[in-house]
């Protein structure tokens, strides 16, 4: 089952001695305010239930998702199920639920990867585990890709609850905050993204 083996993130540290630090992981929090469109699309969605992963991931995750990217449409890509096939043997394969990659817009995936997301139906501690193994997974790619980077960002969400991580120096960051205000949630974002277009 790749990515999705891992259920506890000390299985992905201890497997490729790795680390793990709970911090606080952001100083300052943005505040950006969703479009009419997001809210809209994110009222649209309370209309049926939201019965799994695959529906929040559809009607919830996506939309916030492709809200924050539209403003870096001619920088960024942004993935929906593409595969992350790395090292198989060490379960570090499967679908990826959503990813941005650091290249102008284009049909396929290509280095370097900069951040990921993992959709999980309330079980949130696997869904930070499946989502540390991509970014390590990630790691892997970009350095085979010869497009290497310094940090790598991850987050999990239920589609209420965002926990979002950064990789660095083969340590996992955790933030210590669990966020759910969808305005700091488009907040956080923007400030991954710049971090890496800001130099």
């Amino acid at each position: 089952m790749g990515y999705s083996n891992y259920k506890k993130i000390k299985t992905v540290v201890k497997k490729f001695n790795l680390s793990t630090k709970w911090v606080s992981l952001f100083d300052t929090v943005q505040i950006v305010e969703p479009s009419a469109w997001l809210i809209e699309t994110l009222k649209m969605a309370t209309y049926f239930p939201l019965m799994n992963e695959k529906t929040k991931a559809e009607r919830v995750v996506s939309p916030i998702l492709l809200e924050v990217s539209k403003d870096y449409k001619n920088e960024i890509t942004f993935f929906s199920g593409e595969d992350l096939n790395v090292s198989p043997e060490n379960d570090l394969s499967g679908e990826c639920d959503f990813f941005f990659a650091l290249h102008p817009p284009q049909s396929f995936m290509d280095a370097p990867i900069i951040s990921l997301t993992e959709s999980k139906d309330e079980d949130m501690e696997w869904g930070v585990a499946q989502c540390a193994a991509q970014m390590y997974g990630a790691k892997l790619y970009n350095e085979a890709e010869h497009k290497d980077i310094a940090i790598i960002y991850g987050c999990a969400t239920d589609g209420v609850e965002w926990q979002f991580m950064r990789f660095e120096n083969n340590t996992f960051f955790v933030d210590n905050k669990v966020y759910t205000d969808l305005r700091e949630i488009l907040g956080l974002w923007h400030t991954i993204i710049q971090s890496y277009l800001v130099k």
